[in-house]
């Protein structure tokens, strides 16, 4: 029965995070998952290294995805075959789904040469460099300075004009941009869906049919979110849910609280359901969560 429910979540950079998009190990919604034992994908613009620590400190061993929809990493054993377009990886294996780095920032240099901007690319900084411009700690840059697929570029001096000759000058080379926050996330991933698409494939070919929740909070999420079979908008720390992503996304259902409050609500809420024919599942609001277990719900 667990295999036949996927959780896929997004989370974003560490400097956006706000509760929800840092997992904590003391969740309801969390606990809950684990208790019943309901897989949990992490999809993410993160790099693999950022991911995988996260992992350990949950103690997942699902296959996740990073930078974007770049890559499916799929962790040894996770499945009961290796696929077949699937590359060895430590730890397991990877399906690629965009250009190496080296490509992405060759082929930023050209551009920022081509229309001769200034631009600051984070792989070219020191890990000191690196954490300030993310707004990160040391320990943090040093996993985030490792991208295998994209790169995190902004004009030194801000100015929009200078950046969509940049965008433009990517583009003629095949490389699309994604903002992120004050950078742009550089990639030649032409569909950032893809590898969830192939991993519900490699999941149904494994364990059968399947019902895929999936959580987001942001425009950038209705893309990959128009591929699961519940969608769910978590409310983020903004005034209210971006227009785009609820008019993408019309059956999703929106989350009443923000944070890790709503992550946990959506999770307690349409899991419980599918478990509970009847559905009443109780979902605590954010003073009970704190203190209720997901034995309690």
């Amino acid at each position: 029965m667990a295999r036949q429910i996927v959780v896929v979540t997004d989370i974003q950079d560490r400097s956006s995070d706000t509760g929800v998009h840092s997992l904590p190990d003391e969740s309801p919604g969390l606990d809950f998952l684990i208790a019943h034992g309901i897989p949990l994908v992490i999809r993410s613009r993160r790099t693999r290294a950022e991911i995988e620590r996260l992992r350990r400190t949950l103690g997942l061993l699902t296959p996740f995805i990073s930078e974007h929809g770049s890559a499916l990493f799929l962790p040894r054993g996770c499945f009961p075959f290796v696929s077949d377009r699937a590359q060895p990886a430590l730890g397991g294996e990877v399906i690629a789904f965009g250009k190496p780095h080296h490509e992405i920032v060759n082929a930023l240099v050209a551009a920022s040469r081509e229309v001769k901007a200034d631009v600051v690319s984070v792989s070219d900084l020191p890990i000191p460099d690196v954490a300030r411009e993310l707004a990160i700690s040391t320990m943090e840059a040093q996993v985030a300075k490792h991208r295998e697929y994209t790169e995190l570029f902004r004009v030194a001096d801000d100015n929009a004009a200078i950046l969509s000759r940049v965008v433009n000058a990517l583009r003629r080379r095949g490389i699309r941009t994604v903002p992120h926050g004050r950078h742009q996330l550089a990639t030649a991933t032409p569909d950032c869906a893809e590898s969830l698409l192939t991993l519900r494939k490699l999941w149904r070919l494994a364990w059968g049919d399947h019902v895929m929740i999936g959580l987001g909070d942001s425009e950038d999420d209705v893309d990959w979110l128009q591929h699961v079979d519940i969608p769910i908008i978590v409310q983020s720390d903004r005034p209210k849910v971006s227009g785009r992503a609820v008019a993408g996304l019309p059956t999703a259902h929106v989350t009443r609280w923000p944070g890790e409050h709503g992550w946990s609500e959506a999770i307690l809420h349409s899991v419980g359901t599918l478990l509970t024919p009847r559905g009443d599942v109780r979902v605590p609001g954010p003073e009970r969560q704190a203190r209720d277990s997901a034995a309690e719900v």
